[in-house]
């Protein structure tokens, strides 16, 4: 599926690139001893760590960090080093966290990022770095899907847990609280090929209501979008296939939390399934999806958009972005970003039209110093050499106001998971 640790430390000059390396926990608390005084914002401590807190390049100067996967050394074939768990910031300063079944999410608090691997772990990156074990409480882990922390501290992980046989049939959906197993429930009732799934991402607020986006497959046959609360599904739409991809908690008041929820929802025929949003309001309350406009993509006409989905959310105070992907016919998935229900393309550097294996994913969004950043992955088939895929084909990516910016040349493959700003 997607331990002894390396930091990787990477200053970014003008022409020349300088790398240190640290094969050990003392070295790396060494490091951030040295610069403990200089620990102050939430950023700091991230960059300190990571980036060696020196003032002399600009790698210690961001406050917004890529987590994700890669192969650090290119055209490795057939020798190459394990995947590690690495974070970028946007300077593309890259460091490495540790070996990696792959790390699947990641989110931010207090100064520290918090990464969920596929390993049945979780990282916390601050002033140190640890890991911890998730505990399976006589389940077999299956799957790890979603990272959050909420208000208080609490660490939130969801994931998939099965008894003995994991095939799709028998897995349970399951979250932990700080390593420890609350649940692992499914639904009954369902055909024999019924289904639930929870996707890439969980949210938690501050009562300890965990928040876990995904599908079912109906009696019918539909796939229903929903939402499990404390392990309880709310069906979000049925009435056509849809699915839910990603939730984020927004303001909470006293009563509760008002919590935003990306996805996609519509028929069969072409351009009726279109990304869009729910709100569940304090009260238990879900509105109905809020679907974005539909509008010509990718030089091509309008009619030829035949669907959209959304991966993920960000809420700043009343405006709602979301990334995701149009499906236009010839061209396939084109990356974009939504404010509101308003389209904005993100470029890439092939011809989707004639490229055939060309792709690109979104994969998650924030707002950083006033503008839209989006971190993704990038696959050009131009690049191609072999099937390994160990070349630099796949890209971990990022798009700052619209502009491509490639995260790791010098990568085999990379692979963006998560972006954490801090504040």
């Amino acid at each position: 599926m997607r331990e002894n640790f390396y930091c990787l430390l990477i200053f970014c000059f003008i022409f020349t690139i300088i790398s240190c390396g640290q094969t050990t926990e003392e070295n790396v608390s060494s490091a951030v001893s040295k610069t403990s005084d200089t620990v102050n914002d939430a950023g700091g401590a991230i960059n300190n760590t990571l980036f060696g807190g020196t003032d002399e390049v600009s790698c210690d100067n961001s406050k917004a960090f890529i987590v994700g996967n890669a192969v650090t050394e290119k055209g490795c074939h057939p020798n190459c080093p394990k995947m590690k768990a690495v974070i970028w910031n946007h300077q593309k300063c890259m460091t490495v966290v540790g070996d990696s079944s792959y790390a699947v999410d990641a989110t931010g608090h207090n100064g520290s990022i918090y990464i969920a691997d596929d390993g049945g772990f979780y990282w916390i990156v601050g002033k140190s770095i640890t890991k911890h074990q998730l505990n399976y409480s006589g389940y077999k882990l299956s799957e790890v899907t979603g990272i959050d922390v909420n208000s208080n501290g609490d660490v939130y992980v969801a994931g998939l847990v099965c008894k003995n046989n994991c095939k799709e049939k028998n897995l349970y959906n399951a979250y932990w609280k700080n390593g420890e197993l609350v649940k692992a429930f499914r639904e009954n009732g369902l055909s024999k090929d019924g289904t639930t799934y929870s996707e890439i991402h969980v949210a938690a607020d501050s009562k300890g209501k965990v928040f876990i986006p995904g599908w079912r497959i109906d009696l019918h046959h539909y796939v229903d979008a929903a939402i499990w609360i404390n392990g309880n599904i709310k069906i979000l739409a049925n009435n056509a296939d849809s699915e839910a991809t990603d939730a984020v908690v927004g303001s909470e008041t006293a009563s509760g939390s008002n919590v935003w929820i990306s996805g996609a929802q519509g028929g069969s025929t072409r351009g009726s399934s279109l990304a869009g949003y729910w709100l569940r309001k304090p009260n238990g309350t879900i509105s109905g999806i809020t679907k974005v406009t539909k509008v010509r993509t990718y030089n091509s006409p309008k009619n030829w958009v035949y669907s959209s989905r959304a991966t993920s959310i960000f809420v700043s105070g009343s405006k709602v972005y979301m990334a995701g992907t149009v499906n236009v016919i010839n061209a396939g998935d084109v990356p974009v970003y939504w404010k509101g229900k308003v389209q904005h393309e993100l470029p890439v550097e092939f011809n989707l039209n004639t490229c055939d294996y060309c792709t690109v994913e979104p994969k998650d969004i924030a707002l950083y110093q006033g503008s839209v950043l989006v971190v993704g992955d990038y696959h050009d088939r131009n690049e191609f050499v072999d099937y390994t895929y160990t070349n630099g084909e796949a890209k971990a990516v990022y798009w700052l106001d619209k502009k491509l910016q490639k995260l790791c040349e010098s990568c085999g493959s990379s692979y963006a998971v998560a972006l954490v700003v801090m504040d």
